[in-house]
């Protein structure tokens, strides 16, 4: 009898690791990112497509980047709202912001990064707007300059 459970046990391990290894691996594949490039970037909701370029890092800080997320944009204001929202709890503070009708632009800093937001609504077909980021460092001669500048 106690052979028996032995067996048992030997063939179960190996069968339960496989379970529970499967079951690791749909929830890492099933985890959606939330920052840009792995730094504290928090990007838009729900982006369907991303294009980047000029990729800079000092002391694995995220200082130098150009990216445009392709999303759905019915209120530009709103967008830059809930991102605004996120890029507090990231540590960002705001900077300076601007809106017209169908586009909103704001700022974010944080120590010597800045990373200007711009939301873009495509007037005739909102699921084909963009929101474009792009993230630099100052000098303190330099923070006055590049804020809400289109």
């Amino acid at each position: 009898m106690i052979k028996k459970t032995q067996d048992q046990d030997r063939r179960l391990g190996p069968r339960l690791g496989m379970v529970l290894l499967a079951i690791a691996l749909s929830g890492g594949c099933s985890t959606k990112e939330s920052f840009l490039l792995d730094s504290d970037v928090p990007i838009p909701n729900d982006s369907s497509g991303r294009a980047t370029f000029g990729i800079k890092r000092t002391d694995g800080l995220l200082t130098g980047v150009d990216t445009v997320f392709a999303t759905t944009i019915d209120d530009p204001g709103g967008s830059i709202d809930s991102l605004a929202a996120r890029f507090k709890l990231s540590g960002w503070q705001l900077e300076s912001k601007g809106q017209t009708f169908s586009t909103a632009t704001a700022v974010f800093v944080k120590t010597d990064r800045r990373c200007r937001v711009r939301v873009v609504r495509n007037e005739l077909d909102p699921d084909m707007s963009r929101i474009a980021y792009n993230v630099w460092t100052v000098t303190a001669d330099q923070a006055e300059s590049r804020k809400v500048d289109g």
